[in-house]
């Protein structure tokens, strides 16, 4: 069982997760390598589900239930702005669901079995939680 801050769930882990898999790696690592990504992208899947039903709970909508739009001090329109009715509540709830975990079925990895010789530092601390 692997268990996995949702703060470390995102698409970039399952990036790194993937290149290794391009790599030429013993079957049995690759094949424990599959169930992890398969597991990390079905959470990283109802992670953002989540973020998304917490945003459209805390998004302030016009008289036609549309998101009210958001402009800078110039008057133009910020693009991708949301305006939100309680910030420090939707702040809450977002770090509530970044600090809570969830754990998936398989084997963490001994990193020596990858056979790499280097790895970029940023994408191993995407997926040290992997590793024995």
């Amino acid at each position: 069982m692997i268990t996995i801050k949702n703060s470390e769930l995102t698409n970039e882990t399952v990036q790194v997760l993937n290149s290794l898999i391009d790599m030429d790696i013993k079957a049995s690592i690759a094949f424990k390598l599959l169930r992890i990504i398969k597991g990390i992208s079905s959470l990283v899947e109802d992670k953002m589900k989540i973020e998304k039903r917490i945003l459209d709970k805390w998004i302030e909508k016009d008289q036609d239930n549309k998101p009210v739009l958001v402009y800078d001090e110039n008057s133009n329109l910020i693009e991708g702005a949301v305006r939100i009715k309680d910030i420090g509540k939707f702040q809450e709830e977002m770090q509530d669901l970044s600090l809570s975990s969830a754990s998936i079925e398989g084997d963490k990895i001994n990193f020596d079995d990858l056979g790499l010789e280097t790895i970029k530092i940023k994408e191993f601390m995407k997926i040290d939680f992997i590793f024995i």
